[in-house]
């Protein structure tokens, strides 16, 4: 568990262009240097995390004595991609019988049809009304041409397919070690949700298909709200589904939201007046790097709370004496 002076990486954050609706899909600029400071964010955080994420103190926050409700980000946190994407797409596409492109070239590639996409496409086609699978298939197209491999239609179409269906599948991931136990309890103890940059198929599908749903009481995914981390609206939404979960009206102050992403979900959360966990994993790769971390009052000299597992926030909840809330 660690607290965390580190006003020079979030001087870095504050700086590029504007400051509203830098997370609301379709209407931002991008910041100038966005990606290179979102980089710098994360590896930040992630290297003081591996560092110091043994240490223990002594007193958990003391706003965390009123949380009542947990929202939860999602790739990264709860669940994980069993292989690195690029293997992923490359094995699938020999399975489907054409030649792959180099692993190398496919891992440069996607990170580029990825952000591409989300940029034509903000929030994985919601205002277009793209389905999931329209939004994948051009974007994974794109992921091959970009590494070298050019399909016909036919053949494109086989290898989508088997991409589609790996990652509609147990075999596309992995469950951290930490998360059961941690819903198991938080469960009991908390109304527990997800807020998350990501398609609708998380909530309906993979979710469900890893068992992690049953402790799960709502889902703000940015495809169905049309907002995304680190938007103040997609917090607020939180609040609001949570309200509908719990029959009462929830304040932000008494929301815990933990995620790995420093501008998405530490700062996002900050600045919507909610607490904030920023879970550092090791080997979990960022890939929205270049959403730009949004200001709030005392962020300048704010300890940040970096946790190396859900296992170090489920122990900070329980020094803070929270009582359950169902």
């Amino acid at each position: 568990r660690l607290f965390l002076r580190i006003p020079r990486m979030q001087s870095l954050c504050q700086r590029g262009e504007g400051r509203r609706g830098r997370g609301r899909c379709g209407r931002g600029p991008t910041a100038r240097r966005a990606a290179r400071v979102g980089l710098t964010c994360s590896l930040a955080a992630a290297a003081v995390a591996s560092r110091w994420g043994g240490m223990s103190l002594a007193r958990a926050p003391a706003a965390w004595h009123g949380i009542r409700v947990i929202t939860l980000d999602a790739t990264g946190t709860l669940l994980y991609h069993r292989d690195p994407i690029a293997e992923a797409y490359c094995r699938c596409a020999a399975e489907a019988g054409v030649r792959p492109p180099p692993v190398d070239a496919m891992r440069r590639s996607f990170k580029t049809a990825f952000k591409a996409s989300l940029q034509r496409w903000p929030c994985f086609g919601h205002s277009a009304e793209l389905s999931t699978r329209a939004w994948w298939a051009h974007t994974v197209r794109e992921a091959f041409e970009g590494a070298g491999a050019r399909y016909e239609d036919a053949e494109f179409a086989r290898v989508f397919r088997t991409v589609y269906q790996h990652f509609g599948s147990p075999e596309g991931y992995k469950v951290f070690d930490d998360v059961l136990p941690f819903l198991d309890w938080a469960s009991e103890r908390f109304c527990l949700g997800v807020v998350s940059n990501n398609v609708d198929r998380l909530v309906d599908s993979t979710l469900p298909m890893l068992g992690l749903h049953r402790h799960l009481r709502f889902y703000v995914v940015s495809q169905e709200v049309g907002v995304e981390k680190p938007d103040r609206e997609i917090f607020a939404r939180a609040c609001q589904e949570a309200a509908g979960a719990l029959g009462r009206p929830v304040a932000p102050g008494e929301v815990l939201h933990v995620g790995d992403n420093y501008a998405a979900d530490y700062c996002g959360a900050r600045a919507a007046g909610m607490a904030a966990a920023l879970l550092s994993r090791s080997g979990v790769t960022q890939y929205q790097t270049w959403l730009e971390a949004p200001d709030f009052e005392g962020k300048s000299e704010e300890q940040v709370r970096a946790v190396a597992s859900l296992a170090e926030v489920q122990d900070m909840l329980s020094r803070a004496g929270n009582a359950p809330s169902a």
